[in-house]
């Protein structure tokens, strides 16, 4: 599916559909699996499988570079003959084109390092223009990811550069709060009125996040909002069911659309699941900090302590605080083991997704069976849900 220009979009069973062209958003996908693949050591992965990996990543970096413009903006869609189709901005693909772009710059080597800085840094002017919750969300992570990395000397961003990306890993945090609280209620814990598309990246982010800025809303946030898309995506018989997108799910209707599953969805359930192990053994940890602090100082009076431009206080776990670090650390580790058994039947129909042979996923699941054509987006999904799962 990767030529010497980026990653092709489309496929006609597992044969590249070239007059479809390219997208932006599928090489920035490509470029977080090869980055995620390639952060593994050399016990796991084999020095030839490095260097292919490492090729492609040559491959998508440059797409990105081409793809964006001076403004910082990229373009997302071209043909197959490398010229510009027809679109309007597409602010998700920014939002996830700063992701890969911040992810490549702190985790990649040598050279690629330089080109996925410069890239990231373009896009600076743009985040607060940005206006797709799930735009927003990457670019909050973005900012999380650089500044902790940063702040663990494994970058050294200079003053202007870090002090924008506070300014703006705050004010994203304060929106994307502030619309869960817009549109939840006891019943409906969720950012927008229906679950769509890609529905994992928004707990995702909020949790990436409060690693960061320790604040205790994000961190409620974040945990209510997954745990309530496990509800949505858990079937009766206990395998996961993506929202599909033939019809979706709304807040004013109990019915959920069953099909035209995609595979993205369970990537982004994975990538949700694995922060929040990791924000709730942080979160578990903090707690206790408090709570032996306060005991030292004679009493349970103020827990409140300043973190990471953030505030945790005492009710952010609330009386389950410990079980959130012990038994849903288990659960989540479980549900994340429940996403790969997705592709490889666990579903409604007991049909296989994958090909371990080639890593081709088929695009969706339909009443009819999987649809066997395996496009870029799928077989990505595939390959970082296995990437995060191996890392247990």
């Amino acid at each position: 599916m990767t030529d010497d220009t980026g990653l092709i979009e489309h496929a006609l069973g597992r044969i590249p559909r070239r007059r479809e062209g390219y997208t932006t958003d599928d090489n920035a996908r490509a470029l977080w699996t090869a980055t995620e693949w390639l952060s593994f050591n050399d016990a796991t992965i084999a020095s030839d499988t490095r260097d292919e990996l490492t090729r492609l990543a040559d491959i998508y970096l440059a797409f990105m570079l081409w793809a964006q413009e001076d403004d910082g903006w990229f373009l997302n869609n071209f043909a197959y003959d490398r010229t510009l189709e027809p679109e309007e901005v597409s602010h998700d693909c920014q939002g996830r084109s700063i992701w890969a772009c911040a992810d490549a710059w702190i985790r990649l080597r040598d050279s690629h390092r330089e080109t996925a800085r410069v890239v990231f840094e373009r896009t600076l002017p743009t985040f607060s223009r940005i206006d797709s919750l799930r735009g927003q969300a990457f670019a909050m992570a973005a900012c999380a990811h650089v500044l902790q990395a940063d702040g663990e000397d494994r970058l050294d961003l200079p003053l202007d550069v870090k002090s924008e990306l506070h300014h703006q890993l705050i004010r994203l945090e304060s929106q994307l709060c502030g619309a869960f609280r817009d549109f939840s209620d006891p019943q409906w814990r969720w950012f927008e009125p229906a679950l769509t598309y890609s529905n994992g990246v928004l707990p995702w982010a909020m949790l990436r996040a409060y690693r960061f800025t320790r604040r205790s809303e994000t961190y409620r946030t974040g945990i209510e909002s997954l745990s309530f898309l496990i509800e949505a995506m858990t079937a009766e018989e206990g395998w996961l069911r993506p929202i599909g997108n033939d019809g979706w799910c709304s807040s004013d209707s109990e019915a959920s659309s069953r099909w035209d599953q995609q595979p993205l969805e369970l990537f982004k359930l994975a990538l949700a699941l694995e922060e929040a192990a990791l924000a709730s053994k942080l979160a578990r940890q903090e707690q206790s900090d408090r709570l032996v602090g306060s005991a030292r100082a004679g009493g349970a009076g103020s827990l409140h302590t300043e973190r990471g431009g953030g505030v945790l206080g005492r009710t952010t776990l609330g009386s389950d605080g410990f079980r959130l670090g012990d038994e849903q650390l288990g659960h989540y580790r479980a549900l994340s083991g429940l996403c790969r058994d997705w592709f490889y039947g666990a579903n409604d129909l007991r049909a296989p997704m994958v090909d371990p042979a080639d890593g081709s996923c088929c695009d969706g699941l339909t009443p009819y069976g999987p649809n066997i054509n395996c496009g870029a987006e799928a077989a990505i999904s595939y390959l970082m849900t296995e990437a995060l799962c191996s890392r247990k």
